[in-house]
């Protein structure tokens, strides 16, 4: 390896901190897959050590007190001075009336479109991006790709510990003394309750999984009209299709599950239509396989990819396929 390559230097890089010429000895040096690896194994540990920050709510609201007191005080100044165009005398407590009926009109239109914004902290990534979370009760999460968390904003580790998710994530739980459940809420009539726990789930419009690395988890479910429980156990995997049909079964390697919080992708038989589905949800890309035979081949293996680009280079070369972008770029078609 490079010498002057270090993991200050990468961990500087990850910062945004890095000269351009640092950039360059970088980008030169990653070239390679043992470096590559080595790449990945620092970013994972720079980003397990910057976790995203969570606003201080109440601190804003108070500074914004704080200005709304300047901003009386600034009227108090000038009273009797300000005038309409009419030559009319605009009063301290007629500008403070008209701007309380001014917020009161806005609570009153808007308030109801944006309840959920006031309500919940909204956790959301974009295509292609990962994003790191710790929770006020020192919980950690992982959200991949295209998701979306929610998280009560005021009662969340008082009176409940209860989150409300779409797309996929990696959930690391933390154990109160008072053994407080903690519950993720899905869109999929699914429910899973937790007491101190690491899983994986992924919950998109083709169904939902949910992996159980260590611990222990209880499923709530709708079967037709009849809500159900599944008590799972570690290596467990349970899925529900489109329909809401369910299925259990054993996973020796229920890591491979949250491998992308690395940005790795593991397949393990997996038809070529599945892998096109994951650049659908991840990425945002649609892929076209216009050959059912080619769609229904398979492939295993494990992939180190930062885009998707990359990933469908990797892809493509290991199985000596083709494809074409469309103009806008935004659909792949696959041939042999």
């Amino acid at each position: 390896m490079n010498e002057s390559i270090n993991r200050e230097l990468i961990f500087n890089y990850f910062s945004g901190r890095a000269t351009a010429f640092e950039k360059e000895l970088i980008d030169q040096w990653s070239q390679s897959s043992q470096a590559k690896e080595q790449l990945f194994i620092w970013l994972l540990e720079w980003e397990n050590q910057n976790l995203q920050y969570q606003a201080d709510v109440e601190k804003g609201i108070s500074r914004h007190l704080v200005h709304l007191d300047e901003f009386t005080d600034d009227i108090s100044a000038y009273e009797g001075r300000a005038t309409f165009s009419q030559g009319i005398q605009l009063s301290r407590k007629r500008v403070l009336w008209m701007t309380a009926a001014a917020i009161a009109l806005i609570v009153l239109s808007g308030g109801w479109l944006f309840r959920d914004h006031i309500r919940y902290e909204m956790y959301t990534t974009s295509f292609g991006q990962t994003r790191r979370l710790e929770l006020a009760d020192g919980s950690k999460v992982i959200l991949n790709s295209n998701s979306t968390l929610r998280v009560p904003r005021f009662s969340f580790g008082k009176t409940t510990r209860e989150v409300y998710m779409t797309g996929e994530a990696n959930f690391t739980i933390t154990h109160t003394r008072d053994h407080q459940r903690f519950i993720v809420h899905t869109d999929k009539n699914l429910d899973i309750e937790v007491l101190g726990t690491e899983f994986n789930v992924y919950t998109r419009t083709r169904g939902a999984r949910v992996v159980l690395n260590k611990g222990k988890v209880k499923l709530h479910y709708l079967d037709g009209r009849a809500r159900k429980q599944i008590m799972m156990k570690p290596g467990d995997l349970v899925t529900i299709d489109a329909k809401g049909h369910v299925s259990e079964q054993k996973t020796e390697s229920p890591q491979n599950y949250s491998a992308w919080k690395a940005h790795r992708f593991i397949f393990e038989n997996e038809s070529l239509q599945e892998i096109c589905n994951l650049f659908e949800d991840n990425f945002g890309l649609k892929v076209l396989i216009p050959d059912s035979t080619l769609a229904a081949q398979t492939i295993s293996g494990s992939f180190t990819a930062l885009s998707a680009e990359e990933l469908l280079e990797i892809l493509t070369d290991d199985s000596g396929l083709s494809y074409e972008k469309s103009e806008d770029g935004k659909v792949i078609t696959l041939d042999y």
